[in-house]
């Protein structure tokens, strides 16, 4: 009985080293090697082609939100050009206005 129990047990260990030899073949072992070296390669890949185009939309919209304005509440030329903007028209005019102001 306890011999019976130790061969059974014999075979199983046996079974279990059959399964992990036959995945870790050489084979696979070149063939996950490359697959973890091209991975993050093709993510970067990927992520340097995709960032321009996020990033270029995002500083375009910045660069050009500047846009001239009438400033309504200066009335005064020198109060107008104390703050830093200019007197056009017998309006202060503010050259660089963000219309997310």
């Amino acid at each position: 009985m306890l011999f019976s129990n130790s061969t059974s047990s014999l075979k199983t260990r046996q079974k279990n080293n059959k399964i992990g030899t036959v995945f870790w073949t050489h084979t696979n072992i070149v063939l996950l090697t490359a697959y973890l070296i091209t991975l993050p390669i093709c993510t970067l890949i990927t992520l340097s082609l995709l960032l321009p185009l996020f990033t270029a939309g995002l500083f375009a919209s910045i660069g050009t939100s500047y846009h001239s304005t009438s400033i309504p509440w200066i009335d005064d030329a020198s109060e107008c050009e104390h703050t830093g903007r200019s007197w056009r028209d017998r309006k202060c005019w503010d050259n660089e206005h963000n219309p997310m102001f």
